[in-house]
């Protein structure tokens, strides 16, 4: 299935846990797939990477689905969402 969109949302961060936390919305061409996610790195980690942690929890959640897990269906991110693409 190929994801079309990727939103992170409700970002969070708890400097006594080294947490960070956010909703990933994952946007199917059946489904809207809304994921709380999160993350143990270091409080100054970048955008950019802590954002790529972020869909990376997202796509890991979405794999122990029975849809994906059983292998019937696969996850493909739109090229278009890739960093440089724009």
């Amino acid at each position: 299935m190929l994801i079309t969109n990727i939103e992170i949302s409700r970002y969070t961060y708890c400097a006594d846990t080294s947490r960070h936390s956010a909703s990933v919305c994952l946007t199917l061409a059946d489904r809207i797939v809304t994921l709380f996610c999160s993350l143990d790195l270091p409080g100054e980690t970048s955008a950019v990477s802590r954002a790529q942690a972020f869909v990376g929890d997202a796509l890991r959640q979405m794999r122990r689905m029975p849809e994906f897990r059983t292998g019937k269906q696969h996850l493909q991110i739109d090229k278009r969402l890739a960093p440089g693409s724009a």
